[in-house]
């Protein structure tokens, strides 16, 4: 589903991406797990083009990404921001039917499809959907913001630190309801976080980086029964109830 080949990205001569490739299957939930810095936010942008690499290539389908103009690209693709990028000056209804506008989708198609994501994103349409953002919760706009990249239906989605704003009972609650999102089932899922637990709650792949570079690729239990340097060992040190808990939600 999606390729990246030897992708890099400089900035003021510092490599933020350097010389990374790996694979997404269709349908699979990866996660790029890192600390601040280690490259993940600029890569998983590049994958939309909002920012361009220096070299390499990714493909979507088969087809390169820079053979499609960007904002046709985008259209095909969700992307949940950390600060939900609502529009202001838009209800909450024209925010979440932004992309479907762009594809043409008429009045009779968009609006069923706005109240069904708000009803299963727990923002019921009678008090939010003439609602402006300034008007919810930081909870609230996450949601709406996770609304409107899943809107149109598209088959890939993009995560950036998507519950890392938000107080931990919040975050709770607002991972939990998209997790039981149906939608999900027949997406292709690529989130960056620094969050060890939500990487093991979402991941079906873990992809860890530091400096620009993927230092290792596998399972949560990979990371702990056989990492592979001392610094995966050291990023997960302390983290084994976390792990232990994990595993034990999954019996």
């Amino acid at each position: 589903m999606i390729v990246v080949k030897n992708i890099s990205k400089r900035f003021n001569m510092h490599n933020a991406v350097d010389n990374i490739s790996f694979t997404v299957g269709q349908g699979e939930n990866v996660v790029f797990l890192g600390t601040s810095g280690s490259g993940k936010t600029t890569l998983l942008k590049m994958i939309n083009r909002l920012i361009e690499p220096d070299c390499g290539e990714i493909l979507i389908d088969g087809r390169s990404i820079v053979d499609q103009r960007p904002e046709h690209l985008r259209r095909g693709i969700g992307y949940v921001f950390q600060n939900n990028g609502l529009f202001p000056h838009y209800t909450i209804e024209e925010n979440i039917a932004i992309v479907p506008r762009l594809l043409g989708w008429n009045r009779d198609r968009i609006a069923p499809r706005v109240i069904s994501l708000m009803e299963k994103l727990r923002l019921p349409p009678a008090q939010y959907l003439n609602a402006y953002p300034n008007e919810l919760s930081g909870g609230q706009q996450q949601r709406v913001g996770i609304a409107r990249a899943l809107a149109a239906d598209p088959p890939v989605l993009l995560m950036d630190e998507p519950f890392g704003a938000l107080d931990p009972i919040t975050r709770a609650s607002v991972k939990k309801d998209f997790k039981e999102l149906d939608e999900l089932r027949s997406k292709t899922i690529i989130l960056v976080t620094h969050d060890v637990q939500e990487a093991f709650e979402l991941a079906d792949r873990i992809f860890l980086m530091d400096g620009g570079r993927i230092i290792q690729e596998g399972k949560p239990e990979d990371m702990f029964d056989r990492p592979a340097t001392q610094y995966v060992k050291d990023f997960f040190e302390g983290q084994r109830y976390i792990f232990d808990h994990f595993k034990n939600s999954q019996h």
